[in-house]
């Protein structure tokens, strides 16, 4: 079965929580909004990477392909989004 949106956010937060090393929030207080980059957390390149990584692991996925698209990581919600669509281009449920 596919996870669809709402499940990938539910698993992308504490993967979000564990690569950033963020410890004074928990998962339920990431909403669909909450800025990735340009927000609070000031997430640099090497944060990225980690993340990219560990999504990337999780979801067996191909998240980054060629060039880094700055609007897939504005928010939980653009992020998921692109997660779910990169899982159906590559038929992983």
């Amino acid at each position: 079965m596919a996870l669809d949106v709402e499940q990938i956010k539910t698993q992308l937060k504490p993967i979000i929580i564990q690569s950033l090393r963020i410890t004074d929030i928990s998962p339920e207080q990431i909403n669909d909004q909450t800025q990735l980059l340009d927000g609070n957390w000031e997430i640099d390149s090497v944060d990225i990477l980690q993340l990219i990584i560990d999504i990337e692991r999780h979801f067996s996925i191909k998240l980054v392909s060629g060039k880094f698209d700055r609007d897939v990581w504005k928010t939980l919600q653009t992020l998921a989004e692109a997660i779910h669509s990169r899982m159906r281009e590559s038929g992983n449920p």
